[in-house]
């Protein structure tokens, strides 16, 4: 019985040694990063353009327009940089609109207040085409009924087309393509301001505005 009892506790003690063994690295890594997180930063430089005056109203359907700042963002403290050029996107989705096959852009320019056209938008080889895919989502009926649906929708990246950090105007024109060849030409004209978000906060700051 002894005996027995004897190397219950040794068999016992091994294992602690071995979970010890196992857990202390993990341990000291949690305890680390806990200790480092107060101190750890994250720096800001990046910029937004918002269009003034909001979406101009048009008889006609047009994309919505968004300007992508291309953010990097850091994954412990860093830089959340935005990081030109700058690329424009247009995004059409047809759920409760007229069906079309593709979008076709004849005219893109961005141009500053000093009257300078973005050299990213005069080197555009035009027209560009982007055919549209289709989105499968599910849609929740009033008898609480779930139903699987599918949509078009045109997701179309211009890219490197703005390379200041400066208010401009944005100008496209095109046309919508049906699936029977029909055009629907559209004309967008937008000015957008800018502007530039440089701080610097704590980590957990960071974390808690995710």
């Amino acid at each position: 019985m002894v005996a027995s009892s004897i190397a219950t506790i040794h068999h016992d003690s091994a294992n602690d040694l071995t979970m010890n063994s196992l857990t202390h690295p993990a341990l000291s890594l949690l305890l680390a990063s806990c200790l480092l997180l107060p101190s750890c930063s994250t720096r800001y430089d990046r910029v937004t353009f918002n269009a003034v005056g909001g979406k101009p109203a048009s008889p006609k359907p047009f994309p919505d327009i968004v300007i992508d700042t291309n953010v990097s963002m850091p994954t412990w403290g860093g830089l959340v940089k935005s990081n030109k050029p700058y690329d424009i996107l247009a995004l059409y989705y047809m759920d409760n609109a007229p069906i079309v096959a593709s979008i076709e852009f004849t005219k893109v320019t961005v141009t500053y207040a000093d009257g300078t056209v973005d050299p990213g938008t005069a080197a555009l080889k035009l027209p560009m085409r982007f055919q549209h895919f289709i989105y499968e989502y599910t849609d929740r009926k009033p008898d609480g009924s779930v139903v699987p649906v599918k949509a078009r929708r045109i997701e179309a990246e211009i890219p490197r087309t703005i390379n200041r950090d400066e208010p401009f105007t944005l100008l496209i024109e095109g046309r919508f393509i049906k699936d029977n060849g029909t055009i629907s030409p559209f004309r967008f004209r937008q000015k957008y301001n800018f502007e530039r978000d440089k701080r610097s906060e704590s980590w957990v700051d960071y974390l808690s505005n995710c």
